[in-house]
């Protein structure tokens, strides 16, 4: 595996410190790429960086690891709220477009008949 910048930290960081921070750019975007149980209580956690291509592995507790975790999972419920927020607008605009279209009769039926 290619170095990538990685930087090795086998410290737990800091509870509360927040691993989706990065330690270099300190982009609240660091996700983790790969993770293994190291033993009953703790994990081995590769994790990267996409603003600086920052990639670290830090080794914490199953506690911080649970914490993590969770944070992920509310970072993605937020990707997905938003998500659907902008799709919704965005078929909002086509439709408001689709009707101004219809009203000034640019569009008829021989618009949607096979070709």
């Amino acid at each position: 595996q290619p170095d990538m910048g990685l930087r090795r930290s086998h410290r737990q960081p800091v509870p509360g410190c927040g691993l989706h921070q990065c330690i270099v750019c300190r982009a609240d975007l660091v996700v983790p790429v790969s993770w293994d149980e190291t033993d009953d209580d703790h994990w081995e956690i590769l994790l990267r960086c996409p603003e600086c291509e920052t990639y670290r592995e830090v080794v914490v507790t199953n506690d911080l690891a649970k914490r993590f975790e969770l944070e992920l999972e509310r970072g993605m419920e937020e990707i997905a709220s938003t998500l659907k927020r902008l799709d919704r607008l965005r078929m909002l605009a086509l439709l408001d477009t689709f009707v101004g279209a219809l009203e000034r009769d640019l569009i008829d039926a021989a618009d949607f008949a096979p070709r």
